[in-house]
């Protein structure tokens, strides 16, 4: 296991401001593309439908400008623009759709597009909060923690169209299945606290371990608040990273020598944004990897004193809950 200590901090430190905007927006480009693949699906060759053009435009535009950096008020105005353009797409192929093969899979962009834009909604309320008040730290309830997951690993399954299946139960699981297994520990049984942006780290390194792992593997992921500490693992059995690449992986855009016939939406920088959190929270972070033995990323942040455990158990009263 390699520990990814402060001499690899240069990688960080060479970063552009554009580049540390793309690391900050990640989950939100991650999900355009997401979005602009289904588009293309909708778009058989050489059809000239004026409707999916624009939204393809639309995307284009939109991911430019959150890459970019240039954000303001008005993101949340454009993006409910841009729901109704992809609306209007969707509706004006189904006016023209001639064969129930065709409507079906219109229903099914329908829907899928319908829920990557709820997972788009609760991303730009996180974006607002985390603009607001930028090094802030949350209790994230386990149960909608753990909900939230299984919505992201259906929505996975769906955009997949039949490729493969997610099961969370090893009974459950088929040859084709991904099986995951999602082990979450809390101090007080109820919440883990963690930096806002922390969430988006989570999100892309569960999304790489399920991309660089072939059908029928398992992806694990573990995140427990402990001792004073957040942990944070997640393994798959994957494709792994050649020993000697290790280090380069946080680089940003740089992908994995064995990594190129893997079609991704990302832009190749989900392990540069861990590093980037993971050191400004002051944590650490390990990678453990080897060809074609799969992939382990482990990280431990140090929690807040207001939201530390006393030795009994008891998690220690903050500042605004004290007794007047």
């Amino acid at each position: 296991m390699l520990k990814i200590t402060p001499d690899y901090d240069s990688i960080l430190q060479n970063l552009s401001p554009g580049e540390v905007n793309e690391l900050e927006m990640h989950s939100f480009i991650n999900l355009m593309n997401v979005i602009y693949a289904q588009l293309e699906l909708l778009l058989p060759d050489g059809d000239k439908n004026a409707h999916v053009k624009l939204a393809l435009e639309h995307t284009r535009e939109l991911l430019a400008k959150m890459r970019s950096g240039s954000l303001d008020g008005s993101i949340r105005w454009d993006i409910s623009e841009y729901k109704k353009t992809v609306d209007k797409t969707v509706t004006s192929l189904a006016k023209h759709a001639n064969t129930e093969e065709t409507r079906t899979e219109l229903r099914d962009a329908r829907s899928l597009l319908k829920q990557t834009f709820s997972i788009l909604d609760a991303r730009l309320e996180e974006l607002y909060r985390r603009i607001a008040f930028s090094d802030e730290w949350i209790e994230v309830d386990v149960d909608a923690f753990r909900k939230e997951y299984e919505t992201y690993f259906n929505t996975q399954e769906k955009n997949s169209r039949g490729r493969f299946g997610i099961v969370m139960d090893a009974k459950r699981k088929r040859e084709n299945d991904y099986l995951v297994v999602l082990d979450m520990a809390s101090e007080n049984g109820r919440t883990i606290a963690m930096p806002l942006l922390f969430k988006d780290v989570i999100r892309d390194l569960v999304s790489n371990a399920r991309k660089y792992t072939l059908p029928g593997g398992t992806i694990r992921f573990e995140i427990r608040q402990q001792d004073g500490r957040l942990h944070l693992a997640v393994s798959d059995t994957g494709i792994g990273i050649p020993e000697k690449e290790l280090s380069r992986v946080f680089e940003h855009g740089y992908r994995a020598s064995n990594a190129g016939s893997i079609r991704t939406m990302g832009g190749g920088f989900g392990l540069t944004k861990a590093l980037h959190v993971v050191r400004k929270y002051h944590g650490d972070l390990w990678i453990e990897s080897g060809l074609d033995n799969g992939t382990t990323i482990s990280i431990e942040l140090p929690l807040p004193e207001q939201f530390r455990v006393s030795k009994k158990g008891e998690r220690r009263t903050r500042e605004d809950e004290k007794e007047i």
